[in-house]
């Protein structure tokens, strides 16, 4: 029997990339999954391509107030119990620091980082029952950052303190807290991010392009959950090596992503 049969998760940015693959993979292993997108349209096709009745779509933005309550209520309601949950929506930015409006920063921050704290508010006691999953779609970007992208990689910064401080308090409870740390991914996430007006950047990008495809970091997402690991690194090579050089030799890195983003960008 599949580890995640009978159980219910409830997954956010479930209506398109790594949030869609991970909704998608866990009903196709039996799972319960409770959709979370502001789409209804693209939710529906979403629980259409799953095994009938093991996707339920929630319309609902996570980032606005009182939503994420009503998610986990409908879960409860839905499915009878809640055994993870999953935030994958998130957005990006493109834009200077200095240029960047300060509302592009707080929309940034309010969906990758602050709708986790009320996902984590409204389903922790009912994930405490099951001794079930925590798991942010967090990103390498939590450990260096690059420029351009500076609200981005301070909110997934943020992602794993958070993450980090959870972990510990709910040791004695036996709740896994999970941190899936991506390079590239190809997805939306590009052409959805914030220029520094507040207005959508529009196209993707070529590492972008290049990068993992969702399913892959899906597949590793659900393998983590079921070995309760503490954290994953799905990432191509150019992230990895990134990640493990901002320690050493950190001014190496900055000349490094200097070249790689270009000067004149943002």
């Amino acid at each position: 029997m599949s580890f995640f049969a009978g159980k219910s998760f409830l997954v956010t940015g479930a209506s398109y990339g790594i949030g869609r693959e991970i909704a998608r993979a866990l009903a196709a292993a039996g799972a319960s999954v409770g959709a979370m997108a502001r789409s209804a349209d693209k939710l529906g096709e979403v629980a259409a391509e799953a095994p009938e009745g093991r996707i339920l779509p929630i319309a609902a933005d996570c980032a606005a107030e009182g939503e994420c309550e009503r998610a986990v209520a409908c879960m409860i309601e839905g499915f009878g119990r809640l055994d993870g949950l999953i935030h994958s929506a998130g957005i990006t930015m493109n834009g200077r620091v200095a240029a960047t409006r300060l509302e592009v920063f707080r929309e940034v921050m309010e969906l990758n980082y602050f709708a986790l704290i009320r996902l984590i508010k409204a389903g922790l006691p009912a994930i405490t029952e099951r001794r079930g999953h925590i798991v942010a779609i967090s990103s390498v970007a939590g450990f260096f950052s690059y420029p351009y992208g500076s609200g981005y990689g301070a909110s997934k910064h943020a992602v794993q303190a958070l993450l980090d401080s959870l972990r510990v308090e709910v040791l004695a409870d036996g709740v896994h807290v999970l941190s899936v740390c991506p390079g590239f991914v190809r997805t939306e996430i590009a052409k959805n991010a914030r220029r520094a007006d507040g207005s959508r950047f529009g196209t993707s990008t070529e590492y972008i392009d290049r990068g993992l495809e969702p399913g892959y970091v899906a597949d590793r997402t659900l393998a983590a959950i079921r070995a309760r690991k503490r954290q994953i690194f799905p990432a191509g090579p150019i992230e990895q090596t990134a990640r493990l050089l901002k320690p050493v030799v950190p001014g190496l890195l900055d000349h490094a992503a200097f070249r790689f983003f270009g000067k004149g960008r943002g």
